[in-house]
């Protein structure tokens, strides 16, 4: 990918290759870290401004004039994602982008990552409902579960998070996806897997994601389930997909000009190894790990050791 960056993106970011959606451009509608939520492993960080309130955290506006920048270029993209610093649907002006882009780039297919936490809300749900996929998550069936994990705002109910997931299913026609995170000791025994699916088998999604901790979590202590326990656990689901993370191989090459603004900011939204941001950026692994050294030299960026390699976060 040859990337020019005489537009300066605050809004997007990437692209990414996600191991669920492809080469994916993230859209982050809301500042970091806003979120209903504050999960305990979440790689982009603690919760610090933990709401319900819808508001228009980051202006439609501008979200729309940066797609436009970036889209005229004709990228090979395969999503572009509604994702980033915290919970995408606080944005009242979600559905505006959504039809922005439906409008105006049909060609390109709308993912929307999401908690699952204000689909309870009439507006939320028809403002998404013409996103091609939705993923949203829920990691517990049991309320004291919820709380040990998802860390909620105090207003939240799981059993109307719930009912919101199934009024959602009800009326969307595109690709629901239901992300169920396994942490270690908290939702992965059996006692937490029987009332999860017979939640499942309500809510009838097109398909079932188990995930585990793969990079640095908010919390230190969580750690990630094993393979043959996820496999048992996928089996107990009825076939749940178990994802897995798939390295690609570097696109091409990029100019170096605002390459350390690039890298710091994608990092700031979530950890990466450097064969990750070499996937990226489009730069191979051996020339960018200098100029990762010197962001950590100069602690713009700070590295943590996980099962898969060394992650780069920002301070």
């Amino acid at each position: 990918m040859t990337a020019d960056y005489t537009f300066k993106y605050m809004t997007l970011f990437g692209p990414v290759p996600s191991r669920r959606l492809g080469t994916s451009l993230g859209v982050d509608l809301v500042q970091h870290k806003t979120c209903s939520l504050d999960c305990i492993y979440c790689e982009c960080g603690a919760t610090t401004h933990l709401t319900l309130k819808r508001e228009e955290y980051v202006p439609v506006d501008r979200v729309k004039e940066e797609l436009a920048a970036y889209l005229s270029r004709n990228e090979k993209i395969d999503h572009i994602t509604f994702s980033g610093s915290g919970e995408p649907t606080l944005n009242e002006g979600i559905g505006d982008v959504i039809q922005f882009l439906k409008s105006n780039y049909p060609q390109y297919k709308v993912a929307v990552l999401t908690n699952s936490t204000l689909f309870d809300q009439p507006a939320v749900r028809s403002q998404v409902k013409d996103a091609d996929v939705v993923m949203a998550s829920l990691d517990a069936a049991i309320t004291d579960s919820f709380k040990q994990i998802n860390r909620p705002h105090p207003e939240l109910d799981l059993t109307s998070i719930i009912d919101g997931i199934i009024a959602f299913r009800n009326m969307f026609p595109g690709r629901l996806l239901i992300e169920y995170f396994v942490v270690k000791g908290l939702n992965d025994s059996l006692e937490a897997l029987k009332p999860m699916k017979s939640i499942l088998e309500r809510i009838d999604a097109d398909g079932l994601l188990l995930n585990t901790l793969d990079r640095p979590a908010t919390e230190d202590w969580v750690v990630p389930v094993g393979p043959k326990q996820l496999k048992s656990i996928s089996d107990f689901l009825k076939g749940a997909e178990i994802v897995n993370y798939r390295p690609r191989p570097p696109a091409g090459t990029m100019q170096h000009i605002d390459l350390v603004k690039r890298l710091v900011s994608t990092v700031r939204r979530r950890p990466y190894t450097v064969q990750d941001m070499s996937q990226i950026v489009g730069i191979d692994a051996e020339t960018l790990q200098p100029v990762l050294d010197r962001l950590v030299a100069s602690k713009q960026l700070i590295i943590k050791p996980m099962d898969r390699g060394l992650f780069y976060m920002a301070y």
